[in-house]
């Protein structure tokens, strides 16, 4: 089979996990029609992240436009056997008051209200990735690598469509603990690094269950790595998983944590 063939079918069996398949920087990324938008975002999923094999680092930005709270998080750390970012852009239909923000469901962006988002993700060796999309959530998965979430260093940048919104979500940044200085503004554009997360946790992380789910982490990608070889790109490691342990290659593919919420729908 051809790379172009082999690209075509592994995108096509990743459609029902709501993920697109990047050859060029061997990554996955969120697709625009993606079913996981349905859900939007809420802080709970943050909480249950550990339970779910993911260790990550996340900025929640709220602010207030135009009548309706705003949420844009960035996110960056390990998902099971991917080294990930994302930024995900969401609002609620009015102004929640900050004491009620951790429990409101955020509606994922519509296609008329998204924004443009460019991330490029820098593990402690080198570059992972760089992706530049205009959609409700901006992603990239980098499978087999195993990266703990304080040695990634995210750059992102958001592009707002007027100098009010611009501004808007600049105080917020502020509101957090950016300084001016951390954050490059230009043409409603604001640039930033994010290394260790400013706003304050919901809850006291669990110290012992992270370095459990770092090594178990580890460890699986080792054991991918392992099973795999010796296949080099994701879209042949994947293509053997599927032909010769299919019930491996949906799980793998199970990158975030609405698996369960949609098949309760179903």
């Amino acid at each position: 089979m051809s790379y172009a063939w082999k690209c075509d079918l592994l995108n096509e069996l990743a459609v029902p996990f709501g993920f697109s398949y990047q050859f060029v920087q061997d990554i996955f990324t969120f697709r625009d029609d993606a079913w996981q938008k349905e859900f939007g975002y809420g802080e709970f999923y943050d909480l249950n992240a550990l339970s779910m094999h993911m260790i990550l680092d996340c900025e929640p930005v709220y602010f207030n436009y135009h009548g309706k709270t705003w949420l844009i998080e960035f996110c960056k750390g390990q998902y099971g056997i991917n080294t990930g970012a994302e930024a995900g852009i969401y609002h609620a239909d009015s102004v929640v008051p900050p004491a009620l923000r951790p429990q409101t469901v955020f509606t994922a962006a519509a296609e008329d209200e998204v924004l443009p988002v460019k991330l490029r993700l820098t593990g402690p060796d080198c570059p992972l990735f760089s992706i530049s999309q205009k959609q409700w959530r901006v992603s990239g998965f980098v499978m087999g690598t195993f990266t703990a979430p304080e040695d990634l260093i995210l750059e992102a940048a958001v592009t707002f469509p007027n100098p009010d919104m611009c501004t808007a979500f600049t105080r917020a940044m502020n509101g957090l603990g950016y300084k001016s200085s951390e954050l490059l503004t230009y043409q409603n554009t604001v640039q930033f690094y994010f290394t260790r997360p400013k706003s304050a946790p919901l809850m006291a992380p669990d110290v012992f269950l992270e370095k459990y789910r770092l090594l178990q982490g580890d460890i699986f990608c080792e054991l991918f790595l392992w099973l795999t070889n010796p296949f080099f790109t994701t879209v042949d490691r994947l293509l053997y998983l599927y032909y010769t342990h299919p019930c491996l290659f949906e799980r793998i593919l199970c990158i975030r944590m609405f698996q369960k919420h949609r098949r309760k729908r179903q």
